[in-house]
């Protein structure tokens, strides 16, 4: 069984790597937070905390929305069960517009 910080890593690079950054990483969320969190307490459990709200963000937001459009990943999303996985795992809920 993977540990919550190897299951939030996975769970993140997948979403990353298959669809695309969380849409406005840098602005809405600013990500450099995140990174000033990690730089004081480089630690498992402060990585597993920061996975998991990039993750309640991209869920939020959507994937890029230049990269969903330039991909044509929306109807993937619609069709992926591993996205559907990793909503419930995190506690995340679809936005209904993606759903359309």
């Amino acid at each position: 069984m993977a540990s919550r910080y190897e299951q939030a890593r996975a769970d993140h690079e997948y979403l990353w790597s298959t669809y695309a950054a969380a849409d406005d990483m840098t602005g809405a969320y600013v990500d450099q937070q995140d990174l000033t969190r990690l730089m004081q307490s480089p630690t498992k459990a402060t990585a597993t905390r920061v996975y998991e709200s990039q993750i309640h963000y991209w869920f939020e937001k959507g994937p890029d929305m230049n990269e969903r459009a330039r991909r044509g990943l929306d109807e993937c999303m619609r069709d992926d069960p591993k996205i559907e996985e990793i909503a419930g795992r995190h506690f995340c809920e679809w936005p209904a517009e993606w759903l359309l």
